[in-house]
């Protein structure tokens, strides 16, 4: 037994030591890079702790000393949204530099920056500055695309990709967009008491859904259609089902090997979800390569004829290969694979949050409603049978457009953008020179560099509008429109102040994509009607004040998750008997 217990001891030393070790080789990374640092003994890529600490983040907060948490909270992922500019006032700031810090932790060297000047570097040098390995590891598991890829093979995909989504695809995202919303209203308006429901953010989804299937897959869907909702025959899940249950698998057990999750027992914890994925995993490629063969032969049938859908586009682009238009692919089947993937969770998971997140806005200040009301009745047609023009309407939409910016401004759908190096970097600033080690991830912090009072505090105050001291953490879209005085109407952010799509020639390429789709959808939910949240009855019977429903909408845009993009919790897959998500009613303006 002592030597048993001599053992172990030995063992505890020899580990606790490494762990010493890695957390001064950690500090002295930090000294040498001219960062703030924050010293936490905590390996914050620990698994166990990566996967428990965000739904036990309420408890600690609630139990643990505040200078514990405060500190610890570092490690957690998405602390962005909840912590924001705090970190650097409590620790960088009084070391000289509020704008980074660097974590000196037992785990990876991480820093973390809200520096536009820091930012705009790092995502302007592609080769310097990386996809992070795991992020690669979990997006490209069906494929290379043009997130997980770097040097050439980026360039090439990024080159093919970007002439895909064109201006035909825009015109088609519009049209489908307002086709899918005018079915809501019907749903809506038809099927439900006095044209409330609980479902909006529901509604919201499928329209996303048929948008990725009508401009996407070339799938058009009737809103009444449950194409989308029914596997098709052979398939136990539909495309779309496949790519969301991979999606909220993506932070891990995307890597498990296929037999473990078909062989994963049934009494275990976790048996349904990792079931389901691995009909995922299964299902999706074949999905895809159906979709493809299918559009494929649509364009034999047609003598050549190209649809204006992605996958039309994309297989167009793909055949006529290099710039002399060689036989050879531009793209291989891999790459074709892993960038639809690509294409459909992007563009699902961040239009669909920013939709829902712009409703409960929209909701919670009527007045910024009334507002785009004003702007929708000069640009849109009295009659509302009347076909609407893409080309002619979504350039005027201005305020629409800047509703939604104004949205990601405060509901970025990725809260943190992170890099890595390989070799070491130096980086030039109006602060100084900083030094990144090699194997050092970055971390971009959307949430704080959208809020950075130097930026956006009181900008672009309209007529009647007051300062404020908290003015960047309001939402308020008027600090998008610039004074007439000014050459461009919509007010263009600093460079590295403003990167919901990222940045730097990594930039989304589906920006334009989704500020359409947007603008759509909103032109045509509010035409001819106002949405608002329905008041909440008390046990004595009393409906909520006008402030209690603001204090019950704030509490539920805070209570968010990144799952991997932020999205409002328990607003989604709610059935109308259920009390559940959020009660609006669509009431007539007109």
């Amino acid at each position: 037994m002592p030597a048993f217990l001599t053992i172990v001891v030995a063992l505890i030393v020899i580990y606790a030591s490494s762990l010493a070790y890695v957390l001064l080789q950690n500090l002295r990374k930090a000294k040498k890079s001219g960062f703030p640092y924050i010293i936490i003994p905590w390996d914050q890529d620990q698994f166990v702790w990566m996967v428990m600490s965000v739904p036990l983040r309420p408890w600690l907060r609630k139990n643990l000393p505040k200078w514990i948490y405060d500190r610890i909270t570092l490690t957690i992922f998405g602390n962005e949204f909840y912590e924001g500019l705090e970190p650097y006032n409590q620790y960088a700031a009084p070391q000289g530099n509020d704008k980074s810090f660097a974590l000196v932790t037992v785990g990876n060297f991480e820093i973390i920056t809200r520096d536009p000047e820091i930012v705009t570097e790092v995502l302007r040098r592609v080769k310097d500055f990386q996809q992070v390995e795991l992020t690669a590891l979990f997006m490209g598991k069906f494929g290379q695309n043009v997130m997980t890829s770097d040097g050439d093979a980026w360039t090439r995909q990024r080159k093919v990709v970007a002439s895909t989504i064109n201006e035909r695809i825009s015109r088609t995202v519009f049209n489908e967009s307002l086709h899918q919303t005018e079915g809501l209203l019907d749903e809506v308006l038809s099927n439900h008491s006095q044209g409330e429901t609980n479902r909006i953010f529901d509604m919201m989804k499928k329209i996303t859904i048929n948008v990725i299937s009508g401009a996407g897959m070339g799938a058009n869907v009737e809103w009444k259609d449950a194409a989308n909702e029914k596997p098709r025959p052979r398939f136990k899940m539909t495309y779309i089902d496949a790519v969301k249950q991979v999606l909220q698998n993506v932070t891990g057990p995307i890597l498990l090997p296929k037999w473990f999750l078909a062989n994963y027992p049934s009494f275990l914890p976790g048996y349904h979800n990792l079931n389901l994925l691995s009909y995922a995993m299964e299902e999706f490629p074949t999905h895809t390569w159906d979709l493809l063969n299918r559009e494929r032969q649509r364009g034999l049938d047609a003598h050549g004829e190209t649809r204006s859908n992605i996958i039309a586009q994309l297989l167009q682009a793909n055949q006529q290969g290099d710039e002399e238009k060689s036989s050879t692919k531009a793209l291989s089947d891999d790459e074709v694979m892993g960038n639809l993937f690509v294409f459909t969770a992007a563009g699902f998971e961040t239009t669909v949050n920013t939709l829902s997140f712009a409703l409960v806005l929209l909701c919670r200040y009527p007045q910024w409603q009334e507002w785009i009301c004003e702007e929708i009745d000069h640009i849109m047609p009295a009659d509302s049978s009347q076909e609407l023009d893409y080309t002619a309407i979504f350039p005027k939409a201005t305020r629409v457009l800047v509703c939604m910016l104004e949205v990601l401004r405060l509901f970025a759908p990725l809260i943190r953008i992170s890099r890595e190096t390989k070799v070491a970097q130096t980086i030039q600033t109006s602060r100084g020179s900083f030094y990144i080690p090699p194997k050092t991830t970055v971390y971009m912090n959307t949430g704080a560099v959208h809020i950075d009072p130097a930026v956006w505090r009181n900008l672009n105050l309209a007529e009647g509008e007051k300062k404020s001291e908290h003015d960047e953490l309001l939402f308020r879209p008027t600090r998008w429109l610039n004074p007439p005085t000014e050459s461009q109407p919509i007010f263009q952010p600093p460079k590295g102040s403003y990167v919901p799509w990222s940045g730097g020639p990594r930039v989304c390429p589906g920006q334009k994509m989704a500020q359409v789709e947007f603008t759509a959808i909103f032109l045509k939910l509010l035409h001819q009607h106002r949405i608002e949240a329905v008041p909440l009855k008390s046990a004595s019977g009393d409906l909520e004040t006008r402030a209690q429903i603001e204090s019950r909408l704030d509490a539920r845009m805070k209570d968010s998750i990144m799952t991997p993009t932020l999205q409002m919790n328990s607003i989604y897959d709610v059935k109308d008997n259920q009390d559940k998500g959020l009660n609006v009613r669509l009431t007539k303006r007109r």
